[in-house]
């Protein structure tokens, strides 16, 4: 009984020791985040300090993401005048498992949004395709998760920035 006890003690101790070991931790930007817009997808860069050593998940997202299309038939002819804005919601993420001494630096790139169909640009019928030519991003979040502590495969959101590409 002495034995589970003292087990028991020295696991709560261990618990209580990386729980305030990741509560300690203070993230900051270091560098940046700077952003680019490239068309289809968006980057973000930067570094970060004051992390603790678990693994980081940077995503980059634009929720309200609208996109230009070009409607084209078969014949790739497009269509003038029929390219409406498109909803073309991005985001991406980067998971980062080599943070030295509470630091990383990310570079972070949303996926290309899937094009929309003929319907939804305004093509002339359904057997035109839609083909995304442009996204215009607007705001959107740059999000910060690290996990409590190394391989506990529990993240915790630690920073969160608004971001726009305007």
């Amino acid at each position: 009984m002495r034995r589970i006890t003292i087990s028991l003690l020295t696991l709560v101790a261990l618990t209580s020791t990386a729980m305030v070991a990741a509560w300690a931790a203070s993230p900051h930007y270091k560098k940046g985040p700077t952003l680019a817009d490239n068309g289809l997808t968006a980057t973000a860069t930067g570094s970060l300090a004051g992390l603790g050593n678990g693994n980081v998940i940077v995503t980059l997202s634009f929720p309200n993401a609208t996109g230009t299309t070009t409607c084209s038939n078969k014949g790739g002819n497009q269509a003038a005048g029929q390219n409406p804005a498109t909803p073309a919601a991005a985001s991406g993420s980067q998971l980062i498992t080599q943070v030295k001494n509470g630091t990383v630096s990310f570079v972070v790139t949303t996926d290309p949004p899937e094009n929309p169909t003929s319907d939804a640009a305004g093509c002339p019928n359904g057997n035109w395709t839609a083909a995304f030519d442009n996204i215009t991003f607007g705001s959107g979040t740059l999000t910060v998760q690290q996990e409590t502590f190394q391989g506990s495969g529990v993240y915790v959101t630690v920073i969160v920035t608004n971001v726009s590409l305007s």
